[in-house]
């Protein structure tokens, strides 16, 4: 026992001895910590939504470990914000080691409580870290943005104002007999999964310079042009005298799905000076329908740009068609017509089929971008005429071509279609009652094809 104590203590003294440097805690307190930000910002977020999570690193340069004595938010349990510290949530976590040459990683994230105001709203925080002599603050910055939330059936005969966005939640469903009127620059965003069912009567009526939005509620940039975020807008069977006109419609399963047969061929759903893009689906998928859209855009889709299918009454002017570029790899036809459909229990679905397509570009990555089907062996009746469609094809009156950006879009890999000084597309079209172009400009006596008319600088 007497040999026994000495040895142990000379094994506890190697072991002191040999502790490594970073991870002893220096007793300096004039040392330095580096932060990888002076502010944690966030996009603007919908309230009583949980933003995404942040992160804030805090970093160590010194060979010796240093302890911090304590990292708070500033407004405690008052704040919208919340933290996750080495595992630990909580309003202040104390007594944190950061070895030398190592970093403390903090999670940070808010959810706003509604405030009743129609205007985005600033809410500011900060966390505050304190070690030796010195105390640093980060400060958190977010937006608020009250919303109208919608998870049911609309009032009947609704409007909705552009004071504050409307999201829906699981649904919304219009109810037949009812109209529901949208008014120029309202927002409506649709939550993952979300659907917007019509029996009645849809009017989005946008203007030139207040359009209508519809699109995903996550803001950050990771999500701006992300497909597949929520479901659709659906008609369904006995909706009628539908509108839509200068709307953004973007990164939903289907922009619109069209189900309204019925026994005349008065369009039930007219779009305009409208947008539909980054579609995991489609960007109009209709069925033994009748549907008119003109100075349309519609790019990145990952089944169909356009699907008419089962039959129906179709006509489409000054439109762009576009998957170039695209998200999505397809060799198929990005625009098919089609007299039939095979269901999923394998009955087919057929209709007589009438398509007009005219002064439009229908353009993509694969070899031929148009289909018009009539396999179902019902009555198809076709004019298209002076449009540019990527085809190997022959379609007479319109310009066929294989090459590279042929109609001559400006910049199609930032998805702006406008058209540059030089598009083949400039004054190819033939004149119709269409005098402006999708963004309100005016078009000359020989018009563009496609939904943009050139306008050169003065």
């Amino acid at each position: 026992m007497k040999n026994f104590l000495p040895l142990l203590f000379i094994l506890l003294t190697g072991i002191l001895a040999c502790e490594p440097e970073e991870e002893k805690i220096t007793t300096s307190l004039d040392v330095k910590l580096a932060f990888s930000t002076d502010t944690v910002l966030f996009d603007t977020l919908l309230t009583e939504r949980l933003s995404v999570t942040k992160r804030l690193r805090i970093y160590n340069p010194n060979d010796k470990a240093v302890k911090i004595h304590d990292i708070r938010l500033g407004k405690g349990r008052a704040s919208d914000y919340s933290m996750i510290v080495n595992g630990q949530s909580g309003t202040t976590i104390k007594d944190q080691v950061l070895f030398g040459g190592d970093s403390l990683l903090i999670l940070v994230s808010v959810e706003i409580d509604q405030q009743n105001k129609d205007l985005p709203y600033l809410v500011k925080d900060s966390i505050t870290v304190s070690w030796g002599k010195y105390l640093a603050n980060v400060k958190l910055v977010a937006y608020g943005q009250d919303a109208n939330f919608v998870n049911s059936r609309l009032i009947c005969d609704e409007v909705w104002t552009a004071d504050r966005p409307y999201v829906i939640y699981n649904f919304a469903l219009l109810d037949s007999l009812c109209t529901l009127t949208v008014q120029p620059g309202t927002k409506i965003y649709l939550d993952n999964g979300a659907s917007f069912f019509v029996q009645g009567s849809l009017k989005i009526l946008g203007d030139s310079g207040r359009h209508v939005t519809i699109r995903n509620t996550r803001f950050d940039p990771d999500y701006l042009e992300a497909p597949g975020q929520w479901g659709g807008i659906y008609f369904l069977e006995g909706s009628k005298d539908n509108e839509i006109r200068y709307a953004d419609i973007e990164n939903g399963e289907i922009g619109l799905r069209v189900g309204t047969p019925d026994d005349d061929e008065k369009y039930d759903l007219e779009i305009s000076h409208t947008t539909i893009r980054h579609m995991s689906v489609a960007g109009i998928l209709a069925f033994s329908s009748d549907v008119y859209a003109y100075n349309t855009l519609i790019h990145n889709a990952g089944g169909f740009l356009v699907g008419n299918l089962a039959g129906g009454n179709y006509k489409y002017e000054h439109c762009t068609f576009t998957n170039v570029p695209s998200f999505f790899i397809s060799d198929d036809p990005m625009i098919q017509f089609s007299d039939n459909v095979i269901l999923a229990d394998d009955d087919v679905l057929v209709g007589d089929l009438s398509v007009e397509i005219t002064n439009s570009i229908l353009w993509g990555e694969g070899v031929n971008q148009l289909f018009v089907g009539d396999g179902g062996g019902a009555t198809v009746v076709t004019k298209i005429q002076s449009n540019i469609i990527k085809s190997k094809e022959d379609w007479p009156d319109n310009y066929v071509s294989q090459e590279r950006n042929y109609p001559g879009f400006k910049d199609p890999f930032t998805f702006n279609y406008q058209l540059d000084s030089l598009a083949f597309a400039r004054d190819k079209g033939v004149n119709i009652s269409i005098s402006d172009d999708i963004t309100g400009h005016l078009r000359d006596s020989k018009p563009d094809i496609g939904a943009f008319e050139r306008i050169d600088p003065k």
